[in-house]
């Protein structure tokens, strides 16, 4: 059983968007683009962020009737 709402899945997710920042962490202290890398590790943090909330809420039973 696989899907989007599965742990397996979004384990998976995590790693990618960990990987991804681990790429530009590596980039940034070789000393390459340092403005660049750190709003591209921002710019991860806030997706991932924002990804991991929406898979809260579609978990999350409606409350007040929002």
């Amino acid at each position: 059983m696989s899907g989007p709402q599965t742990p397996v899945a979004r384990s998976e997710v995590v790693e990618r968007y960990v990987a991804r920042i681990e790429a530009h962490l590596a980039r940034l202290a070789q000393g390459h683009d340092p403005m660049g890398h750190l709003f591209a590790i921002e710019r991860l943090a806030c997706v991932a962020r924002a990804e991991w909330w929406e898979a809260q809420r579609q978990t999350q039973p409606e409350r007040n009737g929002r």
